[in-house]
């Protein structure tokens, strides 16, 4: 299986949401390309479990594909996005947009 590269990432840091239902907390965006896809993080800090929750959205010329949950909540907002990432490029392998398309040179 090849595994992406994940020097083609270009992170865009993003000014923080506002706060959610009232919990009195931030929640956290990030926002990331990998080739012509963008993925756009929400996180969601749960105090009471030491945890992050959150989505991952996928983008591809403007127009939205998937979002992906966390499926199993992370410790911190690094290892949050990381998780998600790994969703995203596994979708992106799995999708049928990209299936059907011939394959690009690598840099």
């Amino acid at each position: 299986m090849n595994s992406p590269s994940f020097h083609s990432f270009v992170l865009r840091k993003q000014p923080k949401m506002p706060a959610l239902s009232g919990g009195g907390r931030d929640a956290l965006s990030h926002s990331e390309r990998y080739q012509e896809w963008e993925f756009h993080y929400s996180l969601m800090p749960v105090p009471a479990r030491a945890a992050f929750f959150g989505t991952a959205q996928i983008h591809r010329e403007g127009k939205r594909h998937c979002e992906l949950p966390i499926f199993e909540p992370q410790c911190n907002a690094l290892a949050s996005i990381d998780l998600l990432r790994e969703q995203c490029l596994a979708w992106i392998e799995n999708c049928p947009v990209v299936a059907n398309q011939p394959a690009t040179s690598a840099n």
